[in-house]
């Protein structure tokens, strides 16, 4: 992976950071809930604070390969990897931030609080400069001239190795 294809990956994870993880429920079922990123690591990590009660994390314990999804204006990216739960309290002391707090209100110390860490192995992003309206301008540009939109920079990029 290039260095500006990893910095994309990282730029679009911080950027959006609401994200949809996708994980396998008990029944075999895909399911995507809407999680916040607290942190993406340049090694391809990302952080998320969830209730130890959560589906997800018994979903996580049963099978630990998960999907995140990021979508914003003109940006799209999609990390799989391996998800599992972490209960440290110098790290959710770390990553506690007032937005976490309005979901949890015992504060980190709250037994009920843990991590999801997701180690991404792999990303595949899409990314248009100037967003939706540069998009729109090329899909109506290339019905108008019977070609192809330029949807920009796009890339599949392995994260194994940082």
């Amino acid at each position: 992976m290039s260095d500006d294809d990893h910095r994309t990956v990282t730029e679009i994870a911080r950027e959006v950071r609401t994200a949809m993880i996708t994980s396998r429920s008990s029944d075999g079922k895909l399911m995507s809930r809407p999680m916040t990123t607290q942190q993406v690591d340049f090694d391809g990590t990302a952080w998320f604070f969830v209730s130890r009660k959560a589906d997800l994390v018994a979903e996580v314990a049963r099978d630990s390969r998960v999907n995140i999804g990021y979508a914003g204006s003109g940006s799209w990216l999609s990390l799989s990897g391996t998800a599992s739960v972490v209960d440290d309290e110098n790290r959710k002391k770390d990553l506690w931030n007032e937005f976490v707090e309005a979901w949890f209100p015992g504060g980190p110390e709250d037994q009920d609080v843990v991590l999801l860490k997701v180690d991404a192995d792999s990303a595949e992003f899409w990314n248009t400069p100037g967003g939706k309206p540069r998009a729109l301008f090329a899909m109506a540009k290339a019905r108008l001239t019977g070609t192809e939109p330029d949807p920009g920079d796009h890339g599949t990029v392995s994260l194994e190795d940082h």
